[in-house]
């Protein structure tokens, strides 16, 4: 075996558990938020409970295929070895980081081969980064399975010697056939500027980063489960490639962040905070250097031409994209560190230096210690913990299913209640994450369900159940909600429930 293979094995598994003992402090304190979070959590909890790990479900009657299965099978996971609680949720977001940050160890040991250790010690500091392996998306995973992607990439391109870099080849498939598993072909972004890039330079390629092998290891992971599923419903196959690739590439169907300015709501936060601390590391280097020249040999050179390659070329089509969130961008922050790596190599801190560094390391565990106690009107109004607190302290009666009627849903009732979770609209809608009509949820006569509506639509809920012959009476008022039970028309025979059958239990503590 290399000897320089055998020195790095200990090295990037001591850069992964250091990692992962900086990121796991605090993982479980904080309660599930918003929507997604609580979506997440729910799917995974519908897999466990029905056994069916094939096809998603956020409801036991609707299937949820907005995303591919790896993350959910990774919360799903975690669950069943730690149990159903917010800390085994996030479990697999710290994991994702220390698998990011040993990632970004692999290529910056090749970028930046006399200090390997720089570069994720900046990626470990990157502010956005950091916080986002506390929350439960498909981001973290999908930033952590590029980076092994590109760390194979890199492989190829700089490997010790040619039979080491061919390994490069079956990692590049191994990392974005995960990529592709856990978000679809947004995962396939960084390949752009990885094709480019080698074609422009393949003769200074150690080995190809694009082989056969790289297709035999990346088609089964990629595509297998997509084909299981349109296999055996053929119509899913125009969800996949209608609403949730053209769909959202093209149109505002998903209604985040659209407008023409959209990518500068979305992604300027990025830039102005959660590159923190080294956009303003690097603009003080700047100016302390003054007019001098920066002299770099030609290898660090188009080592830097690369990472921004990887960095503009991905955010070009984010960019263009129409739909936008702030975490999409979160997998560009790999290159944009190892940038930021290579433009410091030369900086030396000082004591004080140090000492800043390690108070700003403090200060972003401080902050994810704080985050539970944030209490601002948005963020309490979407804690589904809190939510579920109230209906078990304010609901007499026993609840087996809760149906937001033209509101966000909150599923991490799902986690909390253990109860299923229902989103219906009043009228028609395109929207695959409403699961029906209200008249449509009325007609199934189903009792023991709590409605929650907005305080504003409360007289128009009310007046729509007395359209269908039942009874609304108010149990609940949480914010903005306003809870009713519905007793259907005596005349209806309600079918069997869904859920346990049980009271509504009061929820455990969010850890």
């Amino acid at each position: 075996m290399n000897l320089s293979l055998r020195a790095s094995k200990p090295s990037i598994w001591l850069v992964f558990l250091l990692a992962l003992a900086f990121v796991l402090p605090f993982q479980g304190t904080r309660p599930l938020w918003g929507t997604d979070e609580g979506r997440y959590s729910a799917v995974a909890v519908e897999m466990l409970d029905s056994g069916n790990w094939l096809v998603p479900h956020r409801h036991p009657e609707h299937e949820h295929l907005s995303k591919p299965p790896m993350t959910y099978w990774s919360l799903a996971a975690s669950m069943e070895a730690f149990g159903r609680n917010t800390w085994a949720l996030r479990l697999p977001g710290a994991l994702a980081f220390a698998l990011t940050i040993a990632g970004v160890f692999s290529i910056g040991r090749r970028l930046l081969p006399e200090r390997p250790w720089w570069p994720p010690l900046v990626a470990s500091g990157t502010m956005m980064l950091f916080l986002a392996a506390n929350v439960i998306s498909t981001d973290a995973l999908l930033c952590a399975f590029e980076t092994l992607g590109m760390a194979g990439y890199v492989l190829a391109w700089r490997g010790e010697d040619e039979r080491i870099a061919r390994r490069g080849a079956w990692l590049l498939g191994l990392g974005f056939g995960l990529a592709f598993l856990t978000k679809g072909p947004p995962g396939l972004v960084p390949l752009i500027p990885g094709l480019w890039f080698w074609a422009r330079n393949r003769r200074e390629f150690r080995a190809s980063p694009f082989t056969w092998v790289t297709l035999v290891i990346w088609a089964p992971l990629a595509l297998g489960w997509f084909l299981a599923i349109v296999w055996n419903h053929p119509e899913r196959l125009h969800y996949f490639l209608g609403y949730e690739t053209y769909g959202r590439i093209f149109t505002k169907a998903a209604d985040r962040h659209p407008q023409w300015y959209g990518w500068i709501v979305a992604y300027g936060p990025v830039a102005l905070v959660g590159a923190l601390p080294w956009t303003l590391v690097l603009a003080w280097n700047r100016w302390r250097r003054g007019s001098e020249p920066r002299v770099v040999d030609e290898s660090t050179r188009q080592a830097e031409r690369f990472l921004l390659l990887w960095l503009l070329l991905p955010l070009a089509v984010f960019c263009m994209s129409r739909s936008r969130l702030v975490l999409y961008v979160l997998p560009l922050l790999v290159p944009f560190a190892l940038w930021a790596a290579l433009r410091l190599r030369d900086w030396r801190p000082g004591a004080l230096g140090k000492g800043l560094i390690g108070a700003w390391f403090v200060l972003l565990l401080a902050i994810k210690a704080g985050m539970p106690l944030v209490h601002s009107k948005a963020i309490v109004g979407k804690n589904s913990y809190l939510l579920s607190q109230a209906i078990g302290s304010q609901v007499p009666a026993p609840v087996r299913e809760v149906v937001f009627v033209d509101e966000t849903a909150l599923y991490g009732i799902r986690v909390y209640l253990d109860i299923p979770v229902l989103r219906v609209d009043y009228g028609q809608t395109a929207k695959p994450d409403v699961d029906m009509t209200l008249a449509q949820a009325l007609a199934q006569h189903r009792r023991q369900r709590l409605w929650m509506v907005h305080e504003r639509t409360a007289d128009k809920f009310q007046r729509q159940v007395q359209t269908s012959g039942g009874t609304a009476r108010q149990v609940l008022t949480y914010r903005h909600y306003v809870g009713f039970m519905v007793e259907p028309a005596a005349a209806a025979s309600p079918p069997a429930q869904p859920g346990s059958g049980q009271l509504t239990p009061v929820p455990a503590s969010p850890q």
